[in-house]
């Protein structure tokens, strides 16, 4: 009998596929993505940093904060790109004091090259009045 491994490529596939989804208007199916990647990789904050993302590309931004905060670096605190990620949702929540705390952690921080190129991307965007 053969079982079926999730192997590392085909979770970063269906991760992009997620954001995709998330990013064009498919929240339904950007979530069912997600909560299947955690059903595979339940110790991950990765698909937790994906739920998120849906909930902000959906006009949700204080749920995702909530989502990132609660769950994602719950998960995993030490986490740089849920970090950079919760810097964005908190940013898209109007919370740019909490945001540019976040995101200077990360920056100073300097963990994961893709999550300071976000944060340092994030901050030098204008602040939304």
């Amino acid at each position: 009998l053969m079982t079926t491994q999730a192997t590392t490529e085909s979770v970063q596939r269906l991760m992009e596929i997620g954001y995709l989804a998330a990013g064009t208007g498919m929240t339904k199916e950007a979530l069912t993505i997600f909560e299947g990647i955690e059903a595979v990789r339940p110790e991950s904050e990765l698909p937790l940093v994906g739920r998120s993302f849906a909930q902000l590309s959906a006009g949700y931004p204080q749920e995702a904060v909530k989502s990132i905060m609660e769950k994602a670096l719950a998960q995993n605190p030490n986490s740089a790109i849920a970090a950079a990620f919760a810097g964005l949702c908190l940013k898209q929540a109007g919370l740019n004091a909490e945001a540019e705390a976040v995101l200077k952690g990360v920056v100073d921080e300097g963990a994961d090259p893709a999550a300071v190129s976000m944060a340092e991307a994030l901050l030098s965007e204008p602040v939304a009045a």
